[in-house]
């Protein structure tokens, strides 16, 4: 077996035993001071990797949580629209021309539909790809959960009967 390089000093007279036993020392304390400060290390990037690991878990939730409150609003909108719709009758004859989007669509109504649609007492909702007519109370409660389902018609200006002008056009270029 070999012997350490204390030994060989200490034996060829190099070396006493004190300044072995300090070197010892000195070893000892430098290998603690190591461990220590890369203990230190670890237990620093350890808490930096739980504070990431918190920060990412909250936004997972949060995300979670919104998308859970999104469905929510969505299936309390469809349920007001399924529970409220206008009965059509399958007699009804007057299409009602609307615009959804960029597209103009019918939707087929009686006589007292037409007029209530015409005085926004009754408003379109879609739902599915589908149309339905919706009082305008109801109305106003779908808008607040999911806007983009409502379809306002914007009621045409009434001219009144009893106006004696109302067939006379007022020019564009008339000066007061």
């Amino acid at each position: 077996m070999a012997i350490s390089l204390q030994d060989q000093l200490l034996k060829a007279g190099l070396a006493n035993k004190q300044q072995a036993k300090k070197a010892k020392a000195q070893k000892k304390k430098a290998t603690k001071q190591e461990i220590v400060a890369s203990s230190a290390e670890t237990q620093l990037s350890l808490e930096k990797a739980r504070q990431e690991k918190t920060q990412r878990d909250k936004a997972l939730n949060k995300q979670r949580e919104e998308e859970k409150a999104k469905k929510a609003l969505e299936a309390e909108a469809r349920q007001l629209i399924e529970h409220h719709k206008i009965h059509i009758s399958d007699k009804a004859e007057i299409a009602y021309r609307f615009v959804d989007g960029t597209l103009i669509k019918n939707l087929y109504v009686t006589q007292e539909l037409y007029n209530q649609l015409v005085r926004s007492q009754c408003v379109i909702s879609k739902l599915d790809e589908k149309y339905y007519l919706i009082p305008l109370a109801v109305a106003d409660r779908v808008e607040t959960r999911q806007p983009s389902w409502i379809i306002r018609i914007k009621p045409s200006e009434q001219v009144e009967e009893d106006d004696p002008y109302a067939a006379y056009v007022i020019p564009d270029d008339l000066m007061w």
